[in-house]
């Protein structure tokens, strides 16, 4: 804020009259809904403005920020989008020009001096074009829908505000629900344009059921975006060409078929052992586990979709630490795609040369190959390439995310540790004497109820797809609630709306795998699209089997076999709220596991553990009842207050 007086308060009143009708004005403006009265409203306030902002502007400049000089020019042009978008009506006045009252400026800026007085030349003819714009005639949209019946768009000023303070992306969100409600609109330049934003509850049912199969997925648009540097198709146009009908049944041949399941458990149980007896010979007291382990999931991944994984699992690590240094879109994704397809085009070529090298493989590649009968071209093999780079970012984006976090949280937590330990045992010795995680299989690994149950209050807490972005694209006009969707609309469900809601959750930002380990509880928690966490209905994740047969054996080969010491950024040690948003692969970098070392007592204890499909969850009720008769063990933060029982606040 500038100064109580002087030029500081004499730039307040200016900035004022640019972002601020008078009070009166405003409460107004809220009763006469008149467009026209609207727009001509509007206009007075930008000719003030440019009057106020020729006189102060150079002073204003010269005292204030460059972050708060962007922070007004974006909310000037505001949530006006259709001055560059067909697609909107580029002269209705949505709800957000009733500006707020005040504005909060950064302070101490350095001076501007001639650069303030160019820049105030600007801002000033932008408002005069926002003027021009606001009092033409209404133009109607191009699908027909009337500006009052849809969602309102955003107030963008707090957004913008938040994002250069820094606030997290999932308290931008929220408070943006709180603002405006359960479905609002915001614009996303250069992929979507308009795009409708739904929240809570009935989105969740809305999107991922009552309308499932009136909703495209457009996920893959963006990726496919990003990789080719030009739009490319959504989910339903791709399957009407060739590559994309074979992609789909290689795929659900791969993912979804139990006998190709049971043989890739077999590739997890091996490969999670083979990876821990490297580990405990190369990994050092001072090396964070973490560094080696996202590269041992990527390789992995990259072996079970191309087969010999081991190009494809370079290019498709160094494209991660591209978007963890400069986004998803940065050069490097797109160099990534041609680097793939070159791999691929190679492959390829080399299965029809040499069929015999690649017998008994299993592979995505292996699936499309055969159905493609060894005829793919090169425009083919170009969609192919989209679709497995699609598949590669996603998969190890939720799943380096989950692994990290999950991990973090069981060694965080000596209860749950113990807990996850002993219902491995268990299942262990009903295995036989003398059994190994290489004895198990996709029923055994499926049936660790308080394994699984971690996986997914970790997936919920922390991760990327669906939880923070599930995008679709109408096929249909439809309503959501009082607002009409019109056919071709872009939805943005936040489904963590729902995840971090008291409402369901009882304390939404502990990790409690408990909420999950009663079956019946837990599978009403998703036919009520309280919990998403692999997605539902049409678009439900194919890979969930596939995800959680992976995780769970290598968590099983952790846990049996290592100690490690937790430790983090935050001070006193506890694990922070996941507070990232999508495609950011190295959240939790301020998490670590260091000092791998042979577990104390060894996996010998196994002898004393009963046979039981809940023993883990008996250790934890155990000690949620000494916690609360006698409070003398402290819980780790990650589980504070977690509702053991299961029990959980009624719907409203």
């Amino acid at each position: 804020s500038s100064s109580a007086s002087g030029p500081g308060k004499f730039c307040d009143s200016a900035m004022r009259s640019l972002t601020a009708a008078p009070p009166a004005a405003a409460r107004k403006a809220r009763v006469v809904r008149s467009r026209r009265g609207e727009r001509v409203l509007v206009a007075a306030a930008s000719v003030a403005g440019l009057a106020a902002i020729a006189a102060a502007g150079p002073l204003w400049l010269a005292s204030q920020s460059a972050d708060a000089a962007f922070a007004t020019v974006t909310r000037l042009s505001g949530p006006r989008p259709g001055l560059r978008s067909s697609r909107l009506q580029r002269n209705a006045l949505p709800e957000p020009w009733i500006l707020d009252e005040s504005v909060t400026l950064a302070a101490d800026a350095p001076q501007l001096d001639g650069f303030g007085v160019a820049l105030a030349a600007v801002v000033a003819v932008a408002i005069g074009c926002a003027a021009f714009f606001l009092t033409r005639e209404p133009e109607p949209r191009a699908d027909g829908a009337k500006e009052e019946d849809l969602p309102p768009w955003a107030d963008m000023l707090p957004v913008v505000r938040d994002a250069i303070s820094g606030k997290p992306f999932d308290s931008i969100l929220l408070d943006m629900r709180a603002r405006h409600g359960d479905a609002f609109r915001i614009f996303i330049p250069s992929l979507f344009g308009e795009t409708i934003v739904l929240m809570g509850l009935e989105a969740n049912q809305f999107v991922f059921t009552a309308q499932d199969k009136n909703l495209d997925q457009a996920l893959g648009g963006v990726v496919g975006t990003a990789v080719s540097g030009k739009k490319t198709m959504g989910t339903k146009e791709r399957k009407t060409t060739e590559s994309g009908q074979i992609f789909d049944k290689a795929s659900h041949a791969f993912f979804s078929n139990k006998a190709a399941l049971k043989r890739a458990t077999r590739i997890f149980v091996d490969s999670s052992e083979d990876f821990c007896d490297r580990m405990e010979k190369e990994c050092t007291p001072d090396q964070d586990v973490f560094e080696l382990l996202w590269r041992y999931v990527v390789e992995t991944n990259a072996d079970m979709l191309y087969g010999d994984g081991e190009n494809a699992g370079r290019i498709v690590c160094t494209t991660i630490e591209s978007i963890n240094k400069e986004g998803l879109f940065s050069s490097q994704v797109r160099n990534a795609g041609e680097d793939l397809r070159t791999v691929l085009d190679r492959s390829y070529r080399d299965r029809k040369e040499n069929p015999s090298k690649y017998e008994g493989e299993d592979s995505l590649f292996t699936e499309f190959f055969a159905l493609s009968e060894g005829r793919a071209d090169s425009d083919m093999l170009q969609g192919f390439q989209q679709f497995m780079l699609t598949l590669q970012l996603a998969a190890n984006g939720n799943q380096l995310v989950t692994i990290r976090w999950l991990m973090s949280h069981v060694y965080a937590d000596k209860a749950i540790l113990e807990g996850v330990r002993a219902e491995v045992e268990a299942k262990l010795k009903s295995k036989g004497p003398g059994a190994t995680i290489r004895e198990l299989d996709l029923d055994d690994l499926l049936d660790l109820r308080l394994t699984n149950a971690c996986i997914t209050e970790a997936v919920r807490l922390h991760s990327d797809i669906p939880s923070k972005l599930t995008l679709r694209q109408a096929e249909i006009d439809m309503e959501f609630g009082s607002f009409k969707i019109p056919k071709g609309s872009t939805i943005f469900l936040y489904a963590d709306a729902v995840h971090k809601d008291e409402t369901y959750f009882p304390n939404a930002g502990g990790f409690c795998p408990h909420r999950y380990t009663n079956s019946e509880e837990f599978a009403k928690m998703q036919l009520n699209r309280e919990i998403v966490a692999f997605g539902h209905g049409r678009k439900r994740c194919t890979g969930e089997a596939h995800a959680r047969a992976q995780i769970s054996a290598l968590l099983a080969s952790f846990v049996r076999r290592f100690d490690m010491d937790f430790s983090t950024d935050v001070p006193g040690q506890t694990v922070p709220e996941d507070h990232d948003g999508p495609f950011i692969f190295n959240t939790a970098n301020t998490l670590h596991l260091k000092n791998l070392r042979p577990r104390a007592g060894g996996s010998e204890r196994s002898e004393n553990v009963p046979v039981m499909d809940m023993a883990a969850a008996a250790f934890l009720s155990e000690r949620e009842e000494r916690l609360n008769s006698t409070g003398s063990e402290p819980a780790s933060e990650s589980s504070a207050a977690c509702p053991f029982t299961g029990a959980k606040a009624a719907s409203p």
